[in-house]
């Protein structure tokens, strides 16, 4: 009797709730990581979404550095730091940068900044907006607020403001 009301349970329950899975937790779930540097070790298709059957946005080419910010599956989310649309690559060309996890630059805030190489003063937060000059390598920077990956930049001798990659530019002690 036991045995029966057991089989009975088991087929209600395998016939009303067909999407019913047998493991702890849905393994094609986007699982989460935090935002780390990669490496292409292969030419990488970028792809609308993570899988093959996604349309191809651009190709990344081998020992190109790449944010991951999510996995889903075997897929990598990758997040452009030039403001172009993010995409999926295959996790089997891309490895992570080994130790690039604990050599992060701080950002605290405005303040006193020095540029780490030549970069561009743009007229917005991103590269789609226009060049409005090069800043030299180690030049002190006045920023006035952080947006996103770029640095809001006003000059303290009148020249016109903008934004700068923060990437290229680091807090001054």
């Amino acid at each position: 009797m036991n045995l029966l009301r057991r089989c009975l349970i088991f087929q209600l329950i395998w016939t009303f709730l067909p999407g019913m899975t047998l493991l702890p937790y849905d393994v094609t779930a986007a699982q989460t990581t935090q935002e780390r540097p990669y490496i292409t070790t292969a030419d990488a298709e970028l792809r609308k979404g993570p899988g093959a059957k996604y349309d191809v946005i651009r190709t990344i080419p081998r020992d190109t550095r790449i944010e991951v910010v999510s996995k889903e599956g075997s897929w990598l989310k990758v997040q452009s730091q030039y403001g172009r649309e993010p995409g999926y690559i295959d996790g089997q060309y891309a490895r992570p940068i080994a130790g690039a996890a604990t050599k992060s630059k701080t950002f605290l805030g405005p303040g006193t900044y020095i540029t780490t190489g030549e970069v561009n003063l743009r007229e917005g937060p991103g590269t789609k907006y226009k060049v409005l000059r090069r800043i030299p390598k180690d030049t002190r920077i006045n920023v006035i607020r952080i947006d996103g990956d770029w640095l809001r930049v006003e000059s303290k001798k009148g020249n016109p403001p903008g934004y700068i990659d923060k990437r290229f530019a680091e807090k001054m002690p």
